[in-house]
């Protein structure tokens, strides 16, 4: 509805101003005033994602959807025998109205420690039968056990602490500011400036974190397979995602290489029904 649409963005301002502002005043008030600025920045930074992660589950993300338990019955108990099999440590599993805003199905892991949260879409809970969520909530727990959460902290983290460290000597290089025709150089200057020519980095970046993150999902889909023992009905549960969430089936290779985190569907599927043909071609 368009009030959820506006209160959306209005809460999305605001908190971008609790968390953004006072940041940004701290980055300005260490580049300006410290000595090895760069590295108490990185510091500060890091520290801040930390500590967003850990409440973001608890009072970020009930702000813009309500967080429900996952009711006794056939799902919970599959979902918890799962967790046990695996060893996965799980308290409860929430369910969040998707559909206040969006016909698009999803589920997700989020928060760390006590705050660490297993959430699907009400959507996706209407829209798949019990085997298929399972399979769904395997993927997810596969990124868990295969580190991918672990290692995409730790690469973020030392990308940020490359970027601190570029961005610290771009602000004392005296000649590059001079480039832009600014002959007293300012640190709030030095920042946009900084931003602007770090863009084509950042965007060679991003084609090998999103090569890093497809090579995941496909990993993460082989363990929902193995671990389910179900490769089909992760094969069908994507089937429907690719349906309600109005996925291009047939994406041009570049524009994957480009923009992709998910590989497509159709290669997706194709990776688990090679898994799925051997137990289909076994003799009884």
């Amino acid at each position: 509805t368009w009030s959820t649409f506006i209160f959306d963005q209005i809460k999305a301002l605001l908190l971008g101003a609790l968390i953004g502002v006072p940041l940004l005043a701290l980055l300005l008030l260490l580049f300006e005033r410290v000595p090895q600025a760069w590295l108490w920045g990185w510091m500060a930074v890091t520290l801040l994602s930390f500590f967003v992660t850990w409440i973001a589950p608890v009072w970020i993300m009930p702000l813009f959807n309500k967080f429900t338990r996952l009711e006794d019955g056939e799902l919970k108990t599959a979902i918890f025998d799962l967790a046990r099999q695996q060893d996965f440590p799980i308290d409860e599993v929430y369910v969040i109205d998707g559909s206040k805003r969006s016909s698009k199905a999803n589920a997700f892991f989020t928060g760390f420690g006590k705050t660490k949260r297993i959430a699907l879409f009400d959507t996706l809970v209407n829209g798949q039968t019990v085997p298929e969520l399972t399979a769904v909530l395997a993927h997810e727990i596969g990124h868990y056990k295969k580190k991918h959460i672990v290692q995409q902290m730790i690469a973020g983290i030392l990308t940020t602490g490359v970027l601190f460290f570029l961005l610290g000597w771009f602000l004392r290089n005296e000649g590059l500011s001079k480039a832009f025709g600014v002959q007293v150089p300012s640190v709030w200057l030095g920042l946009v400036f900084f931003g602007l020519l770090f863009q084509p980095a950042n965007w060679v970046l991003g084609l090998a974190t999103n090569a890093w993150s497809r090579a995941h999902e496909y990993e993460a889909d082989a363990f929902a397979a193995t671990a389910t023992g179900n490769p089909v009905a992760m094969i069908t549960a994507l089937k429907k995602l690719g349906r309600d969430n109005l996925a291009n089936l047939s994406p041009h290779p570049l524009q994957v290489v480009l923009h992709y985190t998910h590989p497509p569907l159709g290669d997706r599927i194709a990776a688990l029904e090679k898994m799925a043909a051997p137990k289909a071609n076994k003799t009884p």
